[in-house]
């Protein structure tokens, strides 16, 4: 039975409170809202505690209330979605979706090694990979030494336009500020599984014409990895140290490493000095 027109008007002007709730519970905010969305596509998967940590540090955000609700916020709109825990990570796991990467594209944050019409995203795979450089990174935050992290797919994008671009595509690019020392331009590698000797022998030849970096550290999911690995460095001249990646993020300033520098083992500390008497 059609109604009458009073009582379409009336439930017309009864509806528009909540239309314009919705709206504005999804109203885009640049200063919380996009810091947010691009900590999640730069690191390409990170779990709820890193990102929370990392958002608290840049001071986008400053409570764990306010941060959950953005973060539920953005997974309802689609911009970031929601993946399973990845043990032993603490919290669920994040990554940016295809209509995430066109809300940073928008915003004039866009990358050319990602885009939301890229033929594919990330692998859920790969998750465990990032998570620990998540880790690598807030270990590096907590000792009050990191100034700057450039992740894999931002240096990926800068690669593919520079014109001198690094030597190779790294896991992260780091800047830290070491007492005593200054600043030391760092690239960070982590190794999950062994690659194949024909890659190694690629790796170190890449690694011998580097010169935008001071030093580079390997970080290993294992100790027989670390060992490997030590092997294969032993004879480079370039800056390099090796060191099993949960002990590194226990303490990342002292833990003793294999190098390239000395026969023993150094911590980050020393090799940062050693740097600075070159």
């Amino acid at each position: 039975m059609e109604q009458p027109e009073a009582a379409l008007i009336h439930r017309e002007e009864s509806d528009k409170p909540a239309i314009r709730e919705r709206i504005r519970s999804h109203e885009f905010s640049e200063t919380r809202d996009l810091p947010m969305i691009l900590a999640v596509r730069n690191a390409t998967f990170i779990s709820y505690e890193q990102l929370l940590e990392q958002l608290k540090a840049q001071g986008s955000e400053t409570t764990r209330q306010g941060f959950s609700w953005r973060l539920s916020r953005l997974v309802e709109v689609g911009v970031v979605r929601r993946m399973a825990q990845v043990f032993p990570y603490r919290g669920p796991v994040y990554a940016i979706t295809r209509a995430g990467l066109s809300c940073l594209e928008a915003c004039g944050e866009g990358l050319v090694s990602l885009t939301s019409e890229s033929r594919s995203l990330p692998n859920e795979s790969q998750a465990a990979h990032f998570l620990e450089l998540g880790e690598i990174r807030s270990a590096l935050r907590r000792r009050g030494i990191l100034k700057k992290w450039i992740s894999d797919i931002e240096l990926k994008s800068l690669n593919m336009v520079i014109d001198t671009p690094l030597a190779k595509d790294y896991d992260a690019v780091v800047e830290l500020d070491v007492a005593l020392v200054g600043a030391v331009r760092v690239g960070v590698e982590f190794e999950r599984s062994l690659k194949s000797a024909a890659r190694y022998r690629e790796i170190v030849e890449e690694i011998k014409r580097e010169k935008q970096i001071d030093l580079l550290i390997f970080l290993t999911a294992s100790f027989d990895l670390t060992f490997l690995l030590r092997t294969l460095i032993s004879d480079l001249e370039f800056p390099m140290c090796v060191a099993q990646s949960r002990a590194f993020c226990k303490e990342p300033l002292v833990l003793p490493m294999h190098n390239t520098l000395d026969q023993t083992k150094l911590s980050l500390l020393e090799i940062c000095g050693m740097l600075d008497e070159k």
